[in-house]
């Protein structure tokens, strides 16, 4: 499965969700540095595409857009340390397989207490 990796997200973050055996793309490399937000989730909506982040921008962003959208994954931390990141990344996805298609179009929002998912309507 294809997954934008944003550019908040750090390199070991990376490293771990190719060993999970997803298929990294940067968004640096597909669609420039400092690529706004809506450009990366309407790349990602056009192409359906699944993003994950640290940026709380994009829920608003997927709930707005009226496009199909992507599914949208959200890690909320306090203190976004990539290690704490990677833990929660492997933790989290262990309970939910993302690439079920069930999972489509969806806002995931993963934080240390709970796992939400929503869809758009």
């Amino acid at each position: 499965m294809k997954l934008i990796v944003d550019e908040c997200l750090a390199e070991s973050t990376k490293k771990i969700l190719e060993e999970m055996a997803f298929e990294i793309l940067e968004v640096d490399e597909i669609i420039g540095q400092r690529a706004l937000d809506e450009e990366i989730y309407n790349y990602a909506s056009e192409k359906q595409i699944a993003i994950i982040t640290h940026d709380r921008g994009f829920g608003a962003i997927h709930f707005n857009a009226s496009k199909n959208p992507p599914l949208t994954i959200i890690l909320e931390m306090a203190s976004p340390h990539p290690g704490a990141a990677n833990k929660l990344i492997q933790k989290s996805f262990e309970k939910i397989k993302i690439q079920e298609k069930k999972y489509l179009g969806k806002l995931i929002i993963i934080t240390s207490k709970a796992i939400q998912i929503r869809p758009k309507d």
